[in-house]
């Protein structure tokens, strides 16, 4: 078995005459937690995508499992996403739909499971995440970080082996962050899952990651095991990583400022 799952070689994408990312190649090791990080506008979040099949590139190419899914047919494809799963940042919960469904929903359309089966696995999940009290509220009526572990509970409910994480841990709670952590943890040291995960919390990064991709200016700076990255006395990636940690410091005070302010 190859102990990739997954690479990316030479992808580029543009807008316009934009560099939205240039010319990145990686390769992802198997069953370990990846943390793509740098400044906001850099292209994080675009290469999450373009990783998870979301979005092609204008360039390159990317294989998982060996398979290259922007040369490959759309029901391939579909088979292949019943093994991984992509936690966007807004949760990107069906609106019309309430939790229980939205949890509901991949197991009707990946798999044909009795009713029980599904009522069985849904209620388990949203009690796993603490979420069984909201399971017939619509996603206007959750909080921010409601709508996130239940993101996050929609992808683990189809027990993927792959999961991309577009900002977990960012924008919400204390309560809700050590939630998620907990929840991050055992799949990071689950050797059959293997995680990439978009972030600008250090901290997190420092403790939880085995691999560091840092996308600055568009291009791939640098990546490498964790605490090579951290460690290396770089004046450049030292420089990166102090304004990822102002980017940070700032977006935790601006929700502080939200959590706190009466008049919302």
């Amino acid at each position: 078995m190859n102990n990739y799952i997954l690479e990316l070689k030479d992808v580029s994408i543009f807008f316009d005459e934009e560099v939205l990312l240039n010319s990145i190649s990686m390769t992802i090791p198997r069953g370990k937690l990846v943390a793509v990080t740098g400044p906001s506008g850099c292209g994080k979040s675009t290469l999450l995508k373009i990783a998870a099949g979301l979005l092609p590139p204008d360039s390159g190419n990317v294989f998982i499992e060996g398979t290259d899914i922007f040369n490959i047919s759309r029901n391939t494809l579909f088979t292949m996403r019943k093994h991984f799963a992509f936690v966007f940042q807004d949760g990107a919960l069906m609106s019309n739909l309430t939790l229980y469904n939205n949890l509901a929903l991949p197991l009707k359309y990946h798999y044909r499971l009795k009713d029980k089966e599904i009522s069985e696995r849904v209620n388990a999940t949203l009690e796993d995440f603490g979420l069984e009290d909201v399971r017939m509220h619509l996603p206007a009526k959750l909080s921010i970080g409601q709508r996130k572990l239940a993101s996050f509970a929609r992808a683990l409910i189809m027990e993927p082996k792959l999961i991309f994480f577009d900002e977990p841990v960012s924008g919400v709670d204390s309560l809700t962050l050590n939630k998620m952590i907990d929840k991050i943890i055992p799949l990071r040291d689950d050797p059959e899952v293997t995680v990439i995960m978009v972030s600008h919390n250090l901290e997190f990064i420092k403790t939880s990651a085995d691999y560091i991709a840092l996308i600055y200016e568009n291009n791939l700076f640098a990546y490498g095991k964790r605490d090579d990255i951290m460690r290396s006395d770089d004046p450049i990636l030292q420089r990166v990583l102090s304004i990822i940690v102002d980017e940070q410091e700032i977006v935790a005070e601006e929700v502080l400022k939200i959590l706190t302010d009466d008049s919302i």
